[in-house]
């Protein structure tokens, strides 16, 4: 900007003065950065109505007060790495495709303190790279980072790259942040990464990892309460294989993981915390820890178990020749409708192949098990606050012939009363329906019948309402009052009330016509509830998750408490701390289990609790 301009705004805003720096470097052209809106380029100055003319990336034209660029606005360089994409885009996507250690490298070396946050990388690079492509070229990206001797992470500063004055190799690296972090559980994550290390490069510091060996048994020793039983385990193993290296006897050492996880009271839990990689090694462990029981174990774990672990248990049971163990239990999980969408999604997805032939039965694959597929898509939806997807579901719609093959052993009257099943479920679209009928009336061409019925029955009638048979008698009875005595007392009064004439003037006339309406629209809202009521009785409520028909106690930071019982849709009664599925807090419970941290919004306040338990109402009334 000009000085002559700059000195007559520094009259006008005298505490200015530190700032006339900033304003010099301000030309037309000159790039600048605003934290919300972006990369901008000054388009110039208007004198007489004092502000500055910026487009920014969503080209619209900001026109700003000179003091307000100088506080919110950063003034790029031209040497600047945006500014250089900006005039050669094509050179600077190179570089941070094939050289991106390099470019990161001389962006820390021009910032005043030698360090890069990470949310400074994702502004420039996603900017270069493009928002799609930013997340899978910083996972290699940040690879490659851990691995440059030059660069590494501050111990200071959560989520920051420093540029070291000497280059530090990659062991000697790890030493040093194990050195400088005091917290167990990040000590505990970088002792992991001597294991990644090649053979030679864990020779070169034996006399280090003897020294990480009784850090982390140090540790564990410490009985630290922040660390869960699955870090303690994690722990257990990466010392134990370190100690291997170093050549370390680890049958004194204590605790030992068979110990950890006898006293574990919910191997389930534990599991869901450990990393992929460590699945084996658990179900190994297992073994090791209850050798007169762990098929009991390993069955009780693929029961209620998820993702890939799923899988993970079914082929370690088979591996061990427990063929016939494990078609016994599929079996008896149906029969007992134990089965859970995971374990469905599983024995859908594989009942064609052949290594699996001798688990998932014939007598498996039939109606029943669609039945038991539904029931178990129809309570994950209602356990999901969210549109968080459901894979079963997914599954169902895009297996064209998994209706088809599941009929195979059904009667007419087995595939309508699985059809009322779909009509009813809570997850699945009109139009998504609508395909699996279609699959269904292919074949048993009799049940379009039943479906061209109930789907023009206002098809819509929205998703039903899970409620107490209390709370449907009570809604019926409210109904049928309303039809056999309010109604009618109220189209009589409106009679009497016509007959005084005068209806321009007569209150009377008006008050019962109001009361008409009221009247009818509660009926109306009356019908439409009623036909959506889904009545449930609350007994196939599960004590590992939140969901209808369970009793949630929360505990806060200042150890106060809280319980909730979260019922039907018209069970709600605040007073006495029952709450409807419905309601947002109740929605923000469900699918939740003990231990997760979950937020409550009471009006304007937000406050955090923990789930400390979870009960059966049936077995607290």
């Amino acid at each position: 900007m000009d000085k002559t301009v700059i000195e007559q705004i520094a009259r006008k805003q005298p505490l200015l003065e530190r700032e006339l720096e900033k304003l010099e470097n301000i030309s037309d052209g000159t790039y600048c950065v605003h934290q919300s809106w972006g990369l901008g380029q000054i388009l110039g100055y208007e004198s007489a109505t004092n502000v500055l003319k910026i487009v920014f990336e969503d080209q619209t034209e900001h026109r700003m007060n000179p003091v307000f660029c100088v506080k919110k606005l950063e003034i790029l360089s031209d040497n600047n790495i945006l500014v250089q994409f900006k005039n050669n885009p094509d050179m600077i996507f190179a570089k941070a495709k094939n050289e991106p250690v390099a470019l990161i490298r001389s962006l820390i070396e021009n910032t005043p303190h030698k360090e890069l946050a990470l949310s400074e990388i994702e502004f420039i690079f996603k900017r270069i790279i493009g928002e799609s492509g930013f997340r899978r070229w910083w996972s290699s990206t940040k690879k490659l980072l851990a691995k440059d001797p030059l660069i590494t992470l501050s111990p200071k500063r959560l989520n920051t790259y420093i540029l070291r004055e000497q280059p530090v190799s990659i062991e000697e690296d790890i030493m040093d942040q194990i050195q400088m972090n005091k917290d167990p559980i990040k000590k505990i994550e970088i002792a992991a990464k001597i294991l990644d290390l090649p053979r030679e490069n864990q020779e070169v510091i034996a006399i280090e990892i003897k020294k990480v060996v009784d850090d982390l048994s140090a540790i564990l020793g410490a009985n630290d309460k922040r660390l869960s039983i699955a870090q303690k385990l994690a722990c257990c193993w990466i010392r134990n294989d370190l100690a291997g290296i170093i050549g370390d006897e680890i049958e004194y050492f204590e605790p030992t993981p068979e110990s950890l996880i006898r006293d574990c009271n919910n191997l389930g839990k534990l599991v869901e915390e450990l990393p992929s990689n460590y699945y084996e090694r658990f179900l190994l462990l297992v073994t090791c820890a209850f050798p007169d029981e762990w098929e009991s174990r390993c069955a009780n774990l693929l029961k209620n178990s998820q993702g890939k672990f799923t899988n993970e248990c079914v082929l370690f049971l088979i591996e061990r020749g427990c063929h016939d163990f494990l078609r016994d239990c599929f079996n008896r999980w149906l029969g007992e409708r134990a089965l859970k969408s995971p374990v469905l999604h599983w024995i859908i997805k594989n009942r064609h192949v052949r290594k699996f032939a001798d688990v998932i039965s014939k007598e498996l694959v039939g109606y029943k098990l669609l039945n038991a597929i539904f029931l178990a898509i129809d309570m994950e939806a209602l356990a999901n606050a969210s549109s968080k997807r459901i894979p079963l579901a997914e599954l169902v719609s895009e297996d064209r012939n998994l209706i088809r093959d599941l009929l195979s052993d059904a009667t007419e009257e087995h595939a309508r009363s699985l059809c009322q099943m779909l009509m009813q479920n809570q997850w699945f679209d009109s139009l998504t329906k609508k395909l699996l009928f279609a699959r269904f009336i292919k074949e048993f061409p009799s049940v379009q019948t039943l479906i061209s019925d109930k789907l023009s029955d206002k098809q819509s009638a929205d998703a039903s309402l899970m409620v107490s048979r209390e709370s449907f008698d009570a809604k019926k009875k409210e109904y049928e009052i309303l039809i056999n005595e309010k109604i009618p007392a109220n189209k009589k009064a409106i009679e009497i009330a016509r007959e005084q004439g005068d209806l321009s003037e007569n209150s009377e006339y008006k008050m019962a016509r109001q009361d008409q309406s009221i009247l009818l629209s509660r009926r109306d809202q009356l019908e439409i509830d009623l036909k959506k009521a889904q009545i449930i009785d609350f007994v196939t409520a599960s004590d590992d998750v939140v969901g209808i028909g369970t009793v949630v106690h929360l505990v806060n930071a200042s150890n106060e408490s809280a319980e909730y019982a979260i019922l039907g849709a018209w069970d709600g009664d605040p007073d006495n701390n029952v709450l409807s599925y419905k309601t947002p807090l109740a929605q923000a419970l469900l699918a939740k289990q003990v231990g997760d941290d979950v937020e409550i919004t009471i009006g304007d306040q937000v406050s955090s609790w923990k789930i400390k338990a979870i009960r059966r109402y049936v077995d607290c009334v």
